[in-house]
């Protein structure tokens, strides 16, 4: 396989390694970033492009740094986003969606790296670690399989800003724990650790965090053992409805942009 194709895509951005059927993504502490940039969106897609199309890879782990996706960088992102400090609770209320270019396109990121996750012939694997906020909360659990350390957590920090859940999270929380159960998180807690995640299966393992990437592949052996036919069909059959999953965006889109 022609790795120096996909070294050349990903820049100074994404570190790439390769191992028995295994592309490793370490997308280190560039992970918000690529919500806005529209330069690294395209190179991230050409990335996935390239991945489809190689015989050689079957699963893609996705990594980030640590603290790259925690409460801190969020802010930070958020800050940015909206060209001050951000006040609590008060913050969707002063984003005029339409006007705001940096937050459409973050939600316009999420959208297309979901329904490109869900697109891809390979399986899909998030290694967490960490904090992980609301947006990429939801992100992974379009995943097909998800590993944690022993001290990651999803934080739904959106709330601190009166911010909507992102990256889908109230279209697929559902799926892994009912409807029930979904709304009385998303509206009571503002922390699930990796015990609570496990139990609730919405990870499949918690792994130590010494040699993290190569428990994981250890982990993932078996499934580079399929045949492409198995994977594939697997994947197809088991992924959520494109229609459905493009309605909820449109509805989401319309809500923030007040014209629900």
């Amino acid at each position: 396989m022609e790795l120096d194709v996909l070294h050349q895509l990903a820049g100074q951005d994404i570190s790439i390694d390769f191992d028995e059927a295994v592309l490793v993504l370490d997308f280190g502490d560039s992970a918000f970033s690529f919500l806005t940039d529209l330069d690294k969106r395209d190179r991230f897609f050409q990335i996935m492009d390239f991945i489809d199309e190689s015989p050689e890879i079957k699963i893609v782990l996705s990594l980030a740094d640590s603290d790259s996706l925690n409460e801190e960088a969020y802010y930070g992102y958020l800050r940015n986003i909206y060209g001050k400090d951000v006040g609590l609770n008060n913050i969707n209320q002063s984003w005029v969606y339409e006007e705001n270019v940096e937050r459409a396109r973050q939600l316009c990121f999420h959208h297309y790296t979901i329904m490109r996750r869900l697109a891809s012939k390979k399986v899909i694997v998030d290694g967490l670690r960490g904090t992980i906020v609301t947006p990429f909360f939801g992100e992974t659990l379009s995943a097909d399989l998800r590993y944690a350390t022993p001290d990651m957590r999803f934080s739904l920090a959106h709330k601190k800003y009166g911010l909507p859940p992102g990256g889908a999270l109230p279209y697929f929380l559902p799926r892994y724990i009912g409807q029930g159960k979904a709304k009385e998180i998303m509206l009571t807690s503002d922390y699930i650790n990796a015990e609570q995640a496990m139990e609730l299966g919405l990870i499949n393992g918690i792994v130590s965090p010494e040699d993290f990437v190569a428990e994981c592949m250890k982990l993932l052996r078996s499934i580079g053992n399929l045949s492409m036919t198995t994977i594939t069909s697997t994947r197809l059959f088991s992924r959520p409805l494109k229609n459905d999953l493009e309605s909820y965006f449109e509805a989401e889109e319309k809500i923030l942009s007040g014209s629900w």
